[in-house]
């Protein structure tokens, strides 16, 4: 069931610190990942930004999407070649547009608890996903999101920030 507008709304302000996309560097990305981890991607701009300053992330949930649009003609070589990697462990769900869907949570939780890297590959949409992460992942992770023409945002999985999660999951019925 499509998440009510009054949510999507909130899920649309940034949960952490917004960088704008003129200000992301690999210098200023790298000052975020000391102690963090695992290290969660979501999308694939942020995840092809990330793998192009060199980072592997533990968990990275794509959906071959940009802003709706298909995006693979846009990948750069080293996303390419990290969708390749045989070595990274690929899990698979569906999360239709709008939506966050059990089976992507299950995917999700089942991803933590396994051997980094993972790759999600969402058939539908990914946008909804970091709030499960914020749920379901340790103290101490780091989430990285694209915020649409604004730039990247970087949460740091903090009580407070799965309290506030775990508060707008349950409010929409979701856990």
């Amino acid at each position: 069931m499509p998440l009510a507008p009054k949510y999507i709304k909130i899920l649309k302000e940034p949960f952490g610190t917004l960088i704008a996309d003129e200000y992301v560097s690999k210098r200023r990305i790298q000052d975020f990942l000391v102690n963090s981890s695992p290290i969660v991607s979501i999308g694939d701009a942020t995840t092809d930004r990330i793998v192009s300053f060199n980072f592997t992330p533990d968990i990275s949930i794509l959906d071959g999407r940009e802003q709706r649009r298909l995006a693979t003609h846009k990948y750069s070589p080293n996303l390419k070649a990290y969708l390749r990697n045989g070595a990274i462990e690929e899990f698979r769900c569906s999360n239709p547009a709008g939506t966050i869907s059990q089976e992507a949570i299950t995917i999700l939780k089942k991803s933590l608890s396994c051997a980094f890297p993972v790759r999600i590959i969402v058939q539908g949409e990914e946008d909804m996903l970091a709030l499960p992460v914020f749920v379901f992942a340790p103290t101490g992770a780091l989430v990285l999101y694209g915020q649409p023409k604004k730039g990247l945002v970087i949460v740091k999985i903090t009580p407070p920030v799965q309290r506030k999660a775990k508060d707008l999951m349950d409010r929409m019925k979701l856990l």
